[in-house]
């Protein structure tokens, strides 16, 4: 039986840990070398937060990975942790709320970039002058040459700056992280009979392949909000 795990964001949450203890050290070292000390408790508490949230909160996520699991069995029910089985008939209902921040489920992905201007287009400019070897009084000077080629080189390195920011860091690491620590993420809830025993799953990796093997036994709910 395939098992699924609340476990969509551990790389990104490696990651967001590996960056707050980087800034954590530049906040504790007593030498000053980074920063000024002229508020020493700010950093110190700065550190201690961004400790929290990193390390600790990646070994409290990995903790739960490892011990809030379930598999289908397609006869008797749903298993948790491979051990404890919720029947079919103990089951009302399935709700399920996708994330706020984003469409896709799962682990976040790099969002698809279209470049701006068609593929067609390729090979395709014009051409001036007679086709001679010389180029005559249409000729740049090498220094206005050298200072486009710079412009270029410094628009291309904003815009891979920028791509980095808002394609990549921000959809595979800042998202992510809010998911876990916010309501917004992807949430899977079995609600059973006796509402106190409800079972919650976070973020699963393949929320999708999970209902897909319960939906012929159990109403799933779709909340929109």
């Amino acid at each position: 039986m395939k098992e699924y795990r609340q476990n969509a964001h551990v790389r990104s949450l490696v990651v967001w840990a590996v960056l707050c203890v980087v800034v954590a050290v530049i906040l504790f070292d007593p030498s000053g070398k980074y920063l000024e000390r002229e508020l020493r408790w700010v950093e110190i508490v700065g550190g201690v937060l961004l400790l929290i949230v990193g390390p600790v909160g990646l070994a409290v996520y990995l903790i739960r990975v490892e011990t809030h699991w379930v598999s289908v069995d397609s006869e008797r029910g749903i298993l948790v942790r491979g051990k404890r089985l919720i029947p079919w008939d103990e089951i009302v209902r399935i709700d399920r709320r996708r994330p706020r921040l984003r469409s896709s489920t799962g682990s976040a992905e790099i969002p698809e970039f279209k470049f701006p201007f068609g593929e067609d287009e390729e090979g395709e400019g014009t051409t001036t002058g007679s086709g001679n070897s010389g180029c005559g009084n249409g000729c740049v000077p090498s220094e206005a040459a050298l200072l486009l080629l710079a412009i270029i080189i410094i628009l291309l390195a904003l815009l891979l700056a920028i791509w980095l920011i808002f394609f990549v860091f921000i959809p595979l690491v800042i998202v992510p992280v809010i998911e876990v620590f916010s309501p917004w993420g992807s949430r899977v809830t079995i609600v059973r009979r006796k509402w106190k025993h409800n079972l919650l799953l976070l973020n699963l990796r393949d929320p999708d392949g999970f209902l897909a093997e319960i939906d012929s036994r159990v109403a799933i709910n779709h909340i929109k909000k």
